[in-house]
């Protein structure tokens, strides 16, 4: 069973406490109500005995059409003070006055399995004392305190209703900044280590970011110390490695034999091959902290860069008389990011396009806007890639058969992860006609 979330708790700890408050004050509400409408029906009761009093005591016919409306929802009897009968119904209880004052005497009693309400009143007509019983059926009451009891009950359900909604809306307006921070944290890259901004937080979540933000500036640390061991690494095979190539090239201007020549030969291309696998991890390796630390960025214009990395790569695509053409929008085309890793990003896909087309091919370049968004392509007539591969082509090491070159599968794993750490998409489509693949960067 899943633990209650932390809004439920406290309408819980706070609504439930007030829904039985608030139930109580309806029953003490009621019973208010209930009492003051007992006392309106006792005074009406009296004023009707009153009356009665009044009419026996000026020698009028209560039954003429004056009073017999008056007192047409009452019995009465009046009786000597002695009990005997005078008018009236003769069946119904007489009821004692109290102490013999002339105080007015309420009662409720049961007359032939009727409830009934009674009230006793005395009068001293000069002639001897007379005392009056009225009595009024209490189904009327019940009826008009049933309504009283349904118009309490809605009413203050309503008032309960309410009352939690607003509550409930309370918690969840000062819950907020607890679920903003939890999206926040959710919506995160497993790359992205900056820090979380603590200027609008609630006094009571601060302690929880700013120890987060600790936890995060640790784990950058340790990913800047992996950088740099790397980097470390990296500087230190680069070195042999190269003197390695350069004893086999001079030994290779040494010997006559073919043999020996041939495996030198190949071993000056494994020292190539491992010093360009050396770099790739360490390229892998900035990218990957540049996404845990956050990214350096600057204002880059992306048409620039790509300008520049087809410059440089203009020499290697002559060699195999590749057409390297170069499309730009005419304005600026602006992004925010870390500008050495944007040219490698740019670079590693125009020369995976040319390293990748046969010779004679073409590699369009091309950097617009799209649905708001700017977009770096490249696009070439060579073989393409298996659609079957589309899945894995960004995988690291990972190279299709029949793959060329002496490449090592990181190159796209590497565009990858810097556009990741940029907030770009990387889309792989079939070139023009079906031929070819076209690599697009949306930022």
């Amino acid at each position: 069973m899943s633990p209650l979330s932390l809004r439920s708790q406290l309408l819980l700890v706070v609504g439930g406490p007030f829904v039985v408050l608030l139930l109580s004050e309806a029953i003490v509400s009621y019973r208010i109500g209930l009492h003051a409408a007992n006392q309106v029906y006792d005074q009406w009761l009296l004023d009707r005995g009153n009356m009665i009093l009044q009419a026996y005591a000026d020698g009028i016919d209560l039954k003429n059409g004056a009073y017999a409306g008056a007192i047409a929802d009452v019995d009465y009897v009046i009786q000597t003070d002695s009990g005997e009968f005078i008018a009236g119904d003769s069946t119904l209880p007489s009821v004692p006055m109290q102490d013999n004052d002339g105080s007015p005497v309420y009662q409720t009693l049961n007359v032939n399995d009727v409830l009934v309400r009674t009230v006793g009143l005395k009068y001293d007509s000069g002639e001897g004392a007379v005392r009056l019983t009225v009595v009024e059926s209490i189904e009327r009451r019940s009826e008009n305190n049933y309504s009283l009891f349904v118009d309490v009950l809605i009413t203050n359900s309503l008032v309960v209703l309410l009352a939690l909604l607003m509550i409930g809306t309370a918690f969840g307006r000062g819950l907020r900044p607890l679920t903003l921070l939890g999206q926040e944290l959710g919506h995160r890259s497993p790359q992205d280590l900056t820090p979380i901004d603590v200027g609008s937080v609630p006094s009571e979540l601060r302690g929880v970011v700013e120890n987060t933000n600790t936890l995060l500036s640790r784990i950058d640390t340790a990913i800047s110390s992996r950088e740099q061991f790397i980097g470390n690494i990296a500087h230190q095979i680069r070195t042999p490695l190269a003197g390695i190539k350069l004893q086999a090239q001079l030994a290779q201007i040494d010997t006559l034999d073919a043999d020996t020549r041939d495996a030198l030969e190949k071993i000056s291309r494994a020292a190539d091959n491992m010093t360009h696998v050396n770099s790739q991890l360490m390229k892998l390796a900035r990218a990957e902290a540049a996404s845990g630390r956050g990214l350096r960025r600057v204002p880059i214009n992306l048409a620039e860069v790509a300008r520049n990395c087809c410059l440089e790569l203009e020499a290697q695509a002559s060699a195999k008389n590749i057409s390297l053409s170069l499309d730009l929008a005419e304005t600026p085309q602006l992004i925010e990011g870390e500008l050495t890793l944007v040219s490698e990003m740019i670079g590693n896909l125009i020369e995976n396009a040319i390293i990748y087309t046969q010779e004679g091919g073409n590699v369009w370049v091309s950097v617009g806007n799209a649905d708001g968004r700017v977009v770096f392509a490249v696009e070439d007539n060579g073989p393409g890639i298996d659609e079957t591969h589309w899945p894995q082509i960004f995988d690291r090491f990972f190279r299709p058969a029949p793959a060329v070159g002496e490449g090592c599968g990181l190159g796209l794993a590497i565009v990858r992860e810097i556009a990741m750490a940029h907030g770009a998409s990387v889309e792989l489509e079939a070139g023009r006609e079906g031929r070819g693949a076209r690599f697009s960067v949306l930022f």
